[in-house]
């Protein structure tokens, strides 16, 4: 178990890059799959063989994503809106059971779902927002994994990977409470089943997270409404050390938090 502190990502990290056809076979959900690194994440799990979930809030926006992704060659993609503001347990174990049953395996989990919300003070969040911001970004998250960890447990590439961002400072809101508490949880999970371990001695579940850093998203732009585009790279540029996540490059990594 690594130091909670964020880990930076090595070299050979950065430059991971998964081969055509290297995650032939596997089952990788990844929710917000429409948002920016969801989408980059999503070409790249398709281009090296997986079937893809897809996830996210917005149908219109998996359809496209779906077509895209077919049109590429790639396995038939799966589409699941999920109202992650709004949704329960109930309907994350229907998500579940229909890829126990329809698919048969899940190999790993990779949480992009994100809301920003309102970049203010504390005291000026309304109520309605903390609760679709928590829910989107945290509750949905924990209840997801919780109900995914049994099919995860029978892979031999059972990942399970959150998406981080420290903001810890004054103005982040919602989103900043929401970011520290995922940390939180990952930790916690990985803890938790850490004690859990395959034929080969190491752990059966890898639990970790991933801050990728400034990136050009829809979601950054929000954040940072007076930043140029060219100032921040590419999702794609950043998805080494989750790739390398993914393919359990080190299997004794769990419990860590990566920065790029």
């Amino acid at each position: 178990m690594q130091e909670s502190h964020y880990t930076n990502s090595t070299a050979s990290q950065r430059a991971f890059e998964l081969a055509t056809g290297a995650l032939q076979d596997q089952v990788i959900l990844i929710t917000g799959a429409t948002g920016g690194l969801g989408t980059s994440l999503s070409i790249a799990c398709a281009k090296a063989g997986a079937t893809v979930v897809l996830v996210s809030r917005n149908q219109k926006k998996l359809e496209k994503l779906y077509d895209l992704l077919v049109e590429s060659g790639a396995n038939k993609p799966v589409l699941i809106p999920v109202q992650q503001d709004k949704s329960g347990p109930d309907d994350y174990g229907k998500v579940v059971d229909y890829l126990g049953s329809e698919l048969g395996r899940l190999d790993a989990v990779i949480h992009c779902s994100a809301d920003l919300g309102s970049p203010t003070m504390q005291l000026h969040i309304e109520h309605a927002e903390w609760v679709r911001v928590m829910n989107v970004n945290l509750t949905s998250a924990r209840l997801l994994s919780l109900y995914c960890m049994p099919l995860l447990m029978k892979s031999p590439l059972g990942s399970l990977v959150f998406m981080l961002d420290h903001k810890p400072e004054a103005f982040w809101g919602a989103y900043g409470v929401s970011k520290q508490a995922v940390r939180s949880l990952m930790h916690m999970l990985a803890d938790e089943t850490d004690s859990k371990q395959g034929i080969d001695n190491q752990p059966l579940l890898a639990i970790n997270g991933y801050d990728p850093g400034p990136i050009r998203t829809p979601l950054r732009r929000k954040a940072y409404p007076g930043e140029l585009e060219a100032e921040t790279e590419l999702p794609q540029t950043r998805l080494g050390p989750l790739m390398s996540l993914l393919a359990r490059d080190d299997r004794s990594v769990t419990g860590t938090a990566i920065a790029f």
